[in-house]
């Protein structure tokens, strides 16, 4: 491996550690409000990140100002009302963006497409985001949402070690040049195995079977993996490399939350058998 990439391979492991601490700490011993803040912050910088990576010519900052207000009653409604606050915020959210432009036109096709794309971002970003605190609500909240982590995190390291030991085949080089098959598959296995592993040591109080672990992490990696081509797709199609240049060695927040939009919501409607 040359210097250069090096340099980059071993920036991207300090920042990745520099967030993990926090976020563990917060994770582990911070109450819930704690965690509704958090995920508030998280929320407002992907849709900030969305909003600038698609909206061309850029949104003004009225239309930015509003597309993040709206966002952040999608984490609070979570916190403070549950899963019927959730869903009664997406309701509303689309009430809100067609209130917006019916009191303040013009109404153009210009206008339309741009507002669904803030609707798109509120959908895409600050709704599964929320799923954080409905995950962390429940019995065991704290452990299901590590579960969460380690999945995807074992899975992106362990498709990224096999990818580049013996990755040949793309995955779908259209929208993401570097990933193969064989890392896709080596992510798989990685996220079974940490996954039930995980589970069956701290989430015994469930009555999740071993089974059950193990069909869920492959799910969730899935799902995981599936985010992260989303998101890939999305930035081919606005023309970037990433979302932004916040995190150094990793682009922008939402390139490192776009493997987790999906799987809290996915591990959540699939624990909702266990409470």
């Amino acid at each position: 491996m040359d210097d250069g990439r090096w340099s980059s391979h071993a920036k991207r492991w300090i920042t990745g550690l520099a967030l993990a601490v926090p976020l563990v700490a917060m994770l582990l011993y911070g109450p819930l409000w704690l965690w509704a803040l958090g995920v508030t912050a998280a929320a407002l910088m992907g849709l900030w990140e969305y909003e600038t990576m698609l909206q061309k010519p850029a949104a003004a900052p009225g239309e930015l100002a509003f597309s993040l207000s709206v966002g952040a009653v999608f984490p609070a409604s979570a916190w403070l009302f549950g899963p019927k606050g959730l869903l009664v915020a997406a309701v509303a959210s689309v009430f809100a963006l067609w209130a917006k432009y019916l009191a303040m036109p013009p109404l153009t096709r210009d206008a339309c497409h741009r507002g669904l794309i803030t609707l798109s971002g509120w959908l895409y970003v600050a709704l599964p985001l929320s799923f954080v605190l409905l995950l962390g609500a429940l019995e065991e909240g704290r452990a299901w949402v590590f579960f969460v982590l380690f999945v995807i995190v074992s899975g992106d390291v362990g498709a990224y070690y096999t990818g580049k030991s013996i990755g040949r085949r793309k995955l779908y080089e259209a929208v993401s040049p570097k990933k193969t098959v064989e890392g896709a598959l080596g992510g798989l296995v990685a996220s079974a195995l940490v996954g039930t592993g995980f589970g069956l040591i701290f989430l015994r109080d469930t009555g999740a079977s071993s089974a059950a672990l193990f069909v869920l992490s492959i799910l969730t990696e899935l799902v995981g993996q599936a985010g992260d081509l989303m998101e890939s797709m999305l930035k081919r199609m606005a023309g970037c490399k990433d979302s932004s240049r916040l995190l150094p060695g990793h682009g922008g927040l939402l390139d490192r939350l776009d493997s987790l939009l999906f799987a809290f919501p996915t591990v959540w409607i699939y624990g909702q058998g266990w409470h």
